[in-house]
């Protein structure tokens, strides 16, 4: 099973949760907006996997808006609602009818692939700022620059002018730290960049940026929503927030002294290379707090891979951190089970001895490295042991019972993730025919289903690479019921009939 990523409700808290502001009590309700929604079957699978929420939709395309609706009526998803509008016309909406929507813990905004024109940039923030509560959390994704070299243009157009000649050179060398990610794919500007410090001339250097436009997509956001109230919280991307694990070691110190710089997120785009950045917002004022309970009592951790898949250790910009101590292997033991709370690892009798703090801090290690990932954590399956005749959990799964399935990943809704969680193509034929028939028929249901897709090699090709036989479909079945079957259960994909 793999995520699918999205701007989850549970993350973004966690997120929060980090710099010690108090997060969403999870399983009570909440309000989540996503605006210029471009992937309206992501927002309704997240709708079905948190059923607390009120989830909405706004998208300027009439006739998408629509086919969202019906799609989320025909799975049966009663908490999700379209509505479409620009985000001008949303905030006219909301400013003439207050009740539109109701007070909003969520709004998020994706322009990484179709980003919006200053005019209707400036009223999504306008937007978020009318209806987020205090302590709400704005998330957006976006490209830190239109161009390639565009935020090193403007780091060198606000630094440069500035400086003597003797802090011109050592700014050179700064960027050559700073960039290393960044001149490993420019091999020009790296060669005319080594040329510059060789020679003393940073001005050859800096003149290669003289003309065009030059502007920090990051900056102009820190522009727009510092002074509507809101306070940078953190990358969506948890590993970002993380400078030993996101920018090179000789960065590091550079990166460190310039945390009270204004610019400092941008010198931090230009030492991370990112084409993609999210960011996470808070409005203010917000509840915050150091008690460790409070901050991350409400979540469950999880791990999906299989436990002989989890790394016995992950290398980090020429740093190893060592997974493989009794301490973590605990852990990640737990955690690979099904999702487990920081109170139920403390609970549990392999774990007696162990410190909350100390455990905080090794959830939180492996949650940046990218294992594992904060959850809802509210559902506990129920016969977990009896797999015999599963059946398929929430209306909006249920679709996978009557669907024929075409060789592709097949997204489900988990209200332990809070979110959908995408099976492959072998896991969803296998997950079907167990439905359909129970585990003693599923060979009989699953091969005629192989049968079916062989006719179509392309879409045969992604599940087997022979002809369908029994000894395949039984082989699948083993596979999937051996690996994968106790967490569908754990995360609430499937319970006992």
């Amino acid at each position: 099973m793999n995520f699918i990523p999205s701007f989850s409700p549970s993350p973004l808290s966690y997120v929060a949760a980090l710099r010690g502001i108090k997060p969403h009590t999870p399983g009570s309700a909440f309000a989540y907006a996503v605006v210029n929604c471009r992937v309206p079957d992501m927002l309704i699978a997240m709708a079905a996997s948190n059923p607390e929420g009120r989830f909405y939709g706004l998208m300027a395309d009439a006739v998408l808006c629509g086919a969202s609706g019906e799609q989320a009526r025909t799975r049966q998803v009663g908490n999700v609602s379209f509505i479409c509008a620009t985000p001008a016309q949303a905030l006219a909406l909301v400013s003439s009818k207050p009740d539109t929507l109701p007070p909003l813990d969520y709004v998020c905004c994706d322009e990484s692939e179709a980003p919006l024109v200053s005019a209707e940039r400036t009223a999504f923030y306008d937007f978020a700022t009318k209806t987020l509560r205090p302590g709400g959390l704005l998330a957006t994704n976006y490209r830190p620059s239109p161009t390639a070299d565009g935020v090193l243009k403007f780091l060198v157009r606000e630094f440069a002018p500035e400086m003597n000649a003797e802090q011109a050179c050592s700014f050179l060398l700064e960027l050559k730290k700073l960039g290393k990610f960044f001149f490993k794919e420019n091999a020009v500007l790296a060669a005319k960049l080594d040329q510059a410090i060789v020679r003393n001339m940073p001005d050859d250097f800096f003149g290669l940026f003289d003309d065009g436009s030059a502007g920090s997509s990051t900056f102009d956001t820190m522009v727009g929503l510092i002074p509507r109230g809101f306070t940078f919280v953190g990358d969506s991307s948890i590993s970002a927030s993380y400078i030993e694990m996101s920018v090179p070691p000789e960065a590091q110190p550079i990166i460190v002294e310039c945390r009270s710089n204004q610019l400092y997120e941008p010198i931090k785009d230009f030492a991370q290379n990112r084409s993609i950045r999210g960011d996470i917002w808070c409005k203010e004022p917000a509840v915050r707090t150091a008690d460790l309970s409070e901050l991350f009592g409400g979540f469950s951790f999880g791990i999906t891979v299989p436990r002989e898949k989890v790394p016995s250790e992950i290398e980090v910009q020429g740093k190893t951190i060592a997974l493989s101590t009794p301490f973590y292997e605990k852990l990640i033991d737990l955690m690979t089970l099904m999702p487990v709370g920081i109170g139920d690892i403390l609970a549990h009798p392999s774990t007696e001895n162990f410190v909350p703090q100390d455990v905080v801090d090794a959830v939180q290690v492996i949650i940046a490295c990218g294992i594992g990932r904060p959850m809802r954590g509210l559902y506990r399956a129920t016969n977990i042991n009896s797999i015999s005749q599963p059946r398929l959990v929430g209306s909006f799964n249920k679709y996978l019972d009557k669907a024929s399935l075409t060789g592709h990943e097949m997204p489900l809704a988990s209200p332990v993730l809070g979110d959908a969680m995408t099976l492959s193509p072998r896991d969803a034929l296998v997950m079907q025919a167990l439905v359909r028939a129970g585990l003693a028929n599923s060979v009989a249901a699953l091969l005629p289903e192989l049968q079916r897709l062989a006719l179509n090699p392309a879409q045969a090709a992604r599940v087997m690479d022979a002809e369908p036989t029994e000894e395949i479909a039984r082989q699948m079945i083993e596979d999937a019921v051996s690996e994968s079957i106790v967490q569908w259960y754990a995360y609430g994909l499937l319970e006992a009939a």
